[in-house]
This record gives C-alpha cells, sequence and structure tokens, in this order.
C-alpha cells in the first residue's frame, strides 16, 4: 500500500576489453554443443501457449552426472523453475528415474514408459571453475533438440541452471522464460528498511541499500539492471537510482517534500513519480534523467502509485477523488479517462505485461486482498483470502504469476501466485519483515 495511504505507517577507468568483460561476469555460455540438422530446426513448437488453454508437456529429469551433490542440486533447480513456469508436468519418482537414467544417453524406450515426452540430462565437471553440460531430448523422435554448454565459478551454479531452464521454456513454447528474473524488495532485517534483491523464486537474497534510515518503493528500470527507490538518507524523502551490477548510486529526484512510487514507461523514456511539492500528493511526468517536469494530476485528493501500460499510452493509478482510495486510469497526457473500483479501499494497482489485465489490494472487510480486474475495470476477482493482509502486487514479466506481500504467517513476507490465485507459496525467509516486491523486467 502506498506511503501516503497506509493505515499508520508509511513504503575512473574504463574496461573496454571484451576478455575482461567476460572474465568480470564469471559466467559465459561456452557454446552449443550439438549441431541441429535444417529437419529439427522445422519441428513445430511443442506447446501454442498463445490461446492461453494447453496440455502440459512431461519431463524428465534426472540427477546430473559427473558430480553427485551438484549433479542432484541441478536437476532439482531445473524441476522447480519448470514446474514454477506452468508448463510442464515433472516425473518425480526419484527411483524410476535413477532406474532409467542408468540405461545411457540412447535409451529412450525406458523414458517412453514413464511417460516422459522430453528429457534433460546433464553432466558436471568441478574443479578451479565449474561446467555444466545440458542437453534436451526429443524422446518420442530420439532426438536432441537442444544443447549447451556453461562455464563459471562454482558459486554460479543456480544462474547456469536457471539459463539453461529459460533456454528450455523458449525452445518448447516459443516464449522467453523467467528463471533469470529478480525480484526487489524491502526488508528490515538489518534493524533498518533497506532495499533488497533476490532471484525469483526467492534464494540468494542480498542486501542492496545500507542507507541505515529508511529505503523504500523499489521499482525497476526497464533495462533490469537499476532499482529506483525513496531513501530518507538525507532526511528528505529523495529519488535515488542504484545500479546492481556497477553498485553506482545516483540521486534523481530531490524536490521537497515526497518523491516516491517511481514507475518508467516501458519504452524508458518516461517516468511517472509522485510528489507533493505544490502541497499535495499528485503524478508528475519526466523524462527519464528527472527533467521535463510536467504535472499530469490536478485535484485535491491524494494522487499516487502510478503504473504504466505495456504501449506505454495508459496509466493506471491510485486517487482519494472519490471519497475513499480507488484505481484510476488516465491517458499519458493526464486525462483522466475511467474509474476502474468502486468499493472497497484499493491502491497499488500493477498493469499486466500482456496489457489485458490490472492487479491491485483492496481492503474490504476489514482485510487487504490481491484482486484482478480487465483495463476497463469489468471481471472483477479475489485472488487472495482468510490469510492476513496481502498487498502490493507485481506482475512477472510473462504475465503469468503475481508477487506480493502477505502477514498470513504473522510477519509480513513475500510470497507468490499465478496469475489466477493458484499455487500461492512463500519466497523470503529472512527475518523481520518483507514488503513492497517488484518484478524485474526480462
Amino acid at each position: 500500500m502506498s506511503m501516503l495511504l497506509s493505515r499508520k505507517n508509511s513504503r575512473g577507468t574504463k574496461v573496454t576489453h571484451k576478455m575482461q568483460k567476460l572474465a568480470n561476469s564469471s559466467l559465459f555460455v561456452v557454446g552449443l554443443i550439438v549441431m541441429f540438422t535444417g529437419s529439427l530446426w522445422a519441428v513445430d513448437l511443442y506447446l501454442d501457449v498463445s490461446k492461453g488453454k494447453y496440455r502440459k508437456i512431461v519431463i524428465a529429469i534426472p540427477d546430473f552426472e559427473g558430480h553427485a551433490v551438484s549433479g542432484a542440486e541441478a536437476a532439482k533447480i531445473i524441476t522447480d523453475d519448470l514446474k514454477f513456469s506452468g508448463y510442464f508436468k515433472t516425473i518425480d519418482n526419484p527411483l524410476f528415474l535413477k532406474e532409467a537414467a542408468s540405461g545411457g544417453e540412447g535409451n529412450f524406450g525406458e523414458w517412453m514408459n514413464l511417460g516422459a515426452e522430453l528429457l534433460v540430462r546433464g553432466n558436471i565437471t568441478v574443479g578451479d571453475e565449474i561446467i555444466l553440460k545440458c542437453r534436451l531430448y526429443d524422446v518420442k523422435r530420439g532426438r536432441q533438440v537442444l544443447g549447451k554448454v556453461y562455464k563459471g565459478e562454482e558459486k554460479w551454479l543456480r544462474k547456469m541452471v536457471h539459463r539453461f531452464s529459460d533456454e528450455v521454456v523458449h525452445r518448447v513454447t516459443g516464449e522467453a522464460g523467467i528463471s533469470q528474473t529478480k525480484i526487489a524488495f524491502v526488508s528490515n532485517s538489518s534493524g533498518h528498511k533497506e532495499i533488497c534483491v533476490m532471484d525469483y523464486d526467492g534464494h540468494n537474497p542480498v542486501r542492496e541499500t545500507c542507507d541505515r534510515s529508511l529505503a523504500t518503493i523499489p521499482s525497476w528500470l526497464p533495462d533490469g539492471k537499476r532499482i529506483a527507490y525513496t531513501t530518507y538518507r538525507e532526511k528528505n524523502p529523495d529519488l535515488y537510482i542504484k545500479n546492481i551490477e556497477s553498485g553506482e548510486v545516483t540521486k534523481l529526484c530531490t524536490f521537497q517534500g515526497l518523491n516516491y512510487g517511481a514507475a518508467w514507461s516501458p519504452c524508458g523514456r518516461w517516468l511517472a513519480l509522485t510528489l507533493t511539492k505544490d502541497g499535495n500528493a499528485e503524478i508528475y511526468l519526466f523524462k527519464s534523467n528527472g527533467k521535463g517536469e510536467t504535472r499530469l494530476t490536478h485535484h485535491p485528493r491524494i494522487d499516487c502509485s502510478p503504473s504504466w501500460s505495456p504501449d506505454g499510452r495508459y496509466i493506471v493509478f491510485t486517487s482519494g477523488r472519490a471519497r475513499g482510495p480507488h484505481i484510476y486510469m488516465m491517458d499519458a497526457r493526464g486525462k483522466v479517462l475511467k474509474r476502474l473500483t468502486n468499493a472497497g479501499y484499493n491502491d497499488s494497482p500493477d498493469w499486466s505485461p500482456k496489457g489485458d489485465r490490472v492487479v491491485f489490494s483492496s481492503q474490504r472487510g476489514g482485510r487487504f486482498d490481491i484482486w484482478i480486474m480487465n483495463t476497463d475495470g469489468s471481471e472483477k476477482r479475489r485472488l487472495t483470502r482468510n490469510g492476513g493482509d496481502n498487498e502490493n502486487p507485481s506482475f512477472s514479466p510473462d504475465g503469468r504469476h503475481i508477487v506480493f506481500s502477505s502477514t498470513r504467517d504473522g510477519n509480513k513476507n513475500i510470497y507468490v501466485m499465478d496469475v489466477d490465485g493458484s499455487r500461492q507459496r512463500r519466497l523470503t525467509f529472512i527475518k523481520g519483515g518483507n514488503e513492497y516486491p517488484c518484478w524485474s523486467p526480462r
């Protein structure tokens, strides 16, 4: 929930040589381990997901060979990634997987007997660095359809495996995977509210700020490398940007009063931001560098929490102009077109990357829950229920999942669910409260 609308509380030398860049990255793809024939490229996608309804593909993923511990871990990561995608049904019987795998690479009959349509096999070599070889097979045709080799430090195993998981999703569906995406959030585990970033599945949480004051409401820039956030590090709630790869931190907007709720247009040229510099919370439009200020809203009640449509033509936002806060839509020039909600206390809208729906939090009957609706306000549906307060939803970049904060287990923590409300599970297990999640672009 937005800071203003909360019930009790406020959210040198350049290295240009290409080989140096590769070395600094600690992880890169070595190359294909097979050459594909023309006939294989002609194979249709296994799943046409464009129509929304499809049958899940059965896939087998035995432990990788070469290193027992890392091999088992790699298989589990891919299994979890592909399950999460929603496109696959995995064979989860370890004994059957082990017995079938013992038959060797070309033993496709055993895999067919298990019902597998696709098969992932791999090998891990651990030394001064780790070498990960991954292969995807079409079991029915008895052919390899994808192969990659990754090389880097052992600590990057998860990153390597996530990358291959995304390759599998793309090969099977034609859609880009999300296993390499990140989630930014606010955590007070250090004793202060700071910005943290974790993998999409909750692993590897890293604190990105150390302001020792209040850093809140993170949002990703379209490049997926930088995060904007509001911080009180210099007493005024200013808008900063941090590059999570280089560590560089810069000020962007430091108007007197609140500078918060930053939302970049999909093309990256424009920034919508809530300011109180004129005495009331209003939404302003800036160029991406923080220049060229244009006020979009003009109302004595609070206007905040902007979120752009994927085509950059419209913005949904929260406004108190109809007594309680509601979700509205305006065009990018500030012309209010429609009120989208008509009941409850509504806030934190987020426009789906697919452009078809808006997710938001709504308090009805004393609790906040996550709701979803069409972009014209029709077909509203509640996604969470009977589990504390559920707030601050954010879509995954493929529009198939939603991350949000919830108090269902006592403290605030980050949870994720499918876009229909199914498969809800907790992502954060670090101490303290965790809130304001924001899913990165791809």
